[in-house]
């Protein structure tokens, strides 16, 4: 069972422009309305590769409201807890370069109630059987260690925790005594983290490992058009991007996330998991807002993915 858990989710609004132009009008020639938050998008993917997911986390409001109706009527299972507040809009802008300008709206204020209730309901999801999926930027009044407790209490469970957050959660999931088992930080996140502007590609490759001595056991750093790399115990893998035509890249390192929780459950190897993850993520970006490719994309630009052991 994959649960996926979205702690600030949001309804995503798409516009395509010629060229954004600050301070003047821009006419939008094309408008997309998609239920947002990682850990949404993680689930949406899992249904396209033919797999099951419990979307869960904190909604309200009309646009609450909606983005649920939308996950149902697609054959997402959810089980959230509902607060007397609206959710955010994220809008995304994209020009004909594929350049995309994000307004994302800071969210709702969660109680400490609140909180509680989620948490006591992901515990009692949680079994030897679950995958948890905690991604995602947190709501107004949830404190940075909340991820990091998360992990604690579900993986005392028995379960498995797939993360990818950034900032101080993840400073405090990385310094807690039960570390996530699979982490998948960007780049620019990772670079962040070690208060880096840039980095060679050894580098990166000594800070993804950091994390694997940490006690992470799979860690994926996903580099946009140079790739990724990919870390499995001592393993290093590397793949290089694909050549497609970009049209949206929002969602693409969830698509990658999905693979994975996928993949496990099914107790496919890591390795297979990594080609499949560059395949899904690839076809994401050739799609309009944060809807996943088809099967039938996926399966094409699977055959062009190459993955190379380095370490």
């Amino acid at each position: 069972m994959i649960i996926t858990v979205t702690l600030n989710p949001a309804i995503d609004k798409t516009s395509t422009v010629d060229k954004l132009k600050t301070g003047k009008i821009n006419r939008v020639s094309n408008v997309v309305y998609d239920p947002g938050g990682k850990g949404i998008n993680v689930s949406k993917t899992i249904l396209t590769l033919g797999g099951n997911s419990i979307a869960t986390g904190f909604t309200g409001g009309y646009f609450g409201m909606m983005l649920e109706r939308d996950l149902v009527d697609h054959g997402i299972a959810v089980n959230f807890v509902h607060i007397d507040q609206e959710i955010r809009t994220n809008t995304k802008i994209i020009d004909c370069d594929g350049n995309i300008t994000e307004f994302n709206e800071p969210g709702f204020t969660v109680s400490e109630f609140e909180k509680e209730r989620l948490i006591n309901k992901l515990v009692n999801m949680a079994g030897n059987d679950a995958i948890f999926v905690l991604s995602g930027s947190l709501p107004v009044g949830m404190e940075s260690s909340v991820y990091a407790d998360l992990t604690s209490l579900l993986r005392g469970k028995g379960a498995k925790v797939y993360a990818d957050f950034e900032g101080e959660a993840l400073k405090c999931a990385l310094e807690a005594e039960c570390v996530p088992n699979l982490l998948k930080p960007n780049r620019n996140e990772v670079l962040n983290f070690y208060g880096k502007d840039d980095a060679t590609e050894e580098e990166l490759i000594d800070m993804g490992r950091s994390f694997i001595k940490k006690g992470v056991e799979n860690v994926i750093i996903s580099c946009g058009a140079d790739g990724a790399l990919f870390f499995h115990n001592d393993d290093v893998y590397k793949s290089p991007a694909l050549d497609v035509e970009v049209r949206s890249t929002v969602g693409a390192g969830d698509s990658m996330m999905a693979v994975f929780a996928y993949y496990s459950e099914r107790g496919y190897s890591f390795e297979d998991a990594a080609k499949m993850s560059m395949a899904v993520s690839a076809g994401s970006i050739t799609t309009e807002g944060t809807k996943p490719a088809d099967q039938e994309k996926v399966s094409e630009l699977l055959k062009q993915v190459t993955i190379e052991k380095i370490r």
